[in-house]
């Protein structure tokens, strides 16, 4: 039997894929750095759950402005 292990990133660049289909989608005018950090809201609880969620977390919290750890 074959064992599949996931101990780290999956390294398959979809946290930046969601992130900038996120981005195409935003309405014309929206603040980015709002609706960013909604995002970050969101995206918290489930931060220590998968390792690309949390690359996800820290791309929207750089398009959010903070250059600190969101909580």
């Amino acid at each position: 039997m074959l064992a599949i292990t996931n101990d780290g990133p999956s390294g398959t660049g979809k946290p930046e894929s969601i992130f900038i289909s996120w981005l195409l989608w935003q309405p014309r005018g929206a603040d980015l750095a709002v609706e960013a950090l909604k995002e970050v809201q969101k995206l918290s609880r489930y931060e220590k759950v998968d390792p690309d969620i949390a690359r996800l977390k820290a791309l929207f919290a750089s398009l959010a402005g903070s250059d600190r750890l969101v909580h």
